[in-house]
């Protein structure tokens, strides 16, 4: 199991039971104590989990931003199904905004196909994977970089998107409630996609499974300010009353 797989499956791990001690993750994972301790430390040196001496309390996710590197390994089949439902609106010719999440991200790695694409986007990862496309115009919002996510956030990416207007704004979100609506993790994050859905035409939500009826640190929109939610899961009518 790669170091990223076995992180990923302590946080999950940890989400069911709220405190697990380094010999079970041992027994569970087939690893060393060393290596199960070297684990937990950078997780708890990411904000992730909380040490405790011989083991690990979880820590809320609704108020904590995963880094990047541990999004990308989560629900990979779901995201993917999302990102196939998702590709039958992008044609030619269009512009978009690309939010910093990992499905949105792994949205990206299947634009090489269009022409004349236009993405704005704050996310790091997504310009680079773009960049190696070869064939999209990219315009990266700049601003303050957070590290983790590798997105860029505040007044000056903000400023930078108002200047904009796209066909669709392409986003997920930390989770999704009939009451709540639509919230994240991170509150600059959260005025970054408010910002996208104010300048696109229409918005389109990715959110696999795990995030219906949950709710995330910060408000984003209402449900109903979506034009498109596409997900692995059923909405009940509840979420559009």
């Amino acid at each position: 199991m790669l170091p990223l797989e076995r992180q990923n499956e302590i946080l999950r791990l940890l989400s069911e039971q709220q405190a697990i001690t380094v010999e079970e993750l041992c027994s569970r994972l087939y690893s060393s104590g060393a290596t199960i301790r070297r684990d937990l430390t950078i997780l708890d040196n990411a904000g992730l989990i909380r040490r405790t001496h011989g083991g690990a309390v979880y820590i809320d996710s609704n108020t904590t931003d995963f880094p990047m590197p541990l999004r990308e390994t989560e629900n990979i089949e779901q995201k993917e199904r999302l990102v196939q439902k998702a590709l039958p609106l992008i044609h030619d010719g269009q512009t978009l905004f690309l939010d910093s999440s990992s499905t949105v991200c792994r949205l990206a790695r299947h634009l090489k196909s269009y022409g004349n694409l236009r993405v704005i986007t704050n996310s790091l990862k997504t310009a680079n994977i773009l960049a190696e496309l070869g064939n999209i115009d990219i315009y990266c919002t700049g601003g303050r970089l957070r590290e983790g996510a590798m997105s860029f956030v505040g007044a000056q990416a903000q400023h930078f998107i108002q200047q904009f207007s796209a066909d669709y704004a392409f986003i997920s979100c930390r989770g999704i409630h009939p009451h709540a609506g639509i919230t994240d993790a991170d509150e600059n994050e959260a005025q970054i996609k408010r910002l996208y859905m104010l300048n696109a035409a229409q918005t389109v939500l990715l959110c696999d499974s795990s995030k219906l009826g949950k709710r995330g640190f910060c408000r984003i929109a209402d449900v109903d300010d979506v034009h498109h939610i596409i997900t692995d899961g059923v909405l009940s009518q509840e979420y559009r009353t």
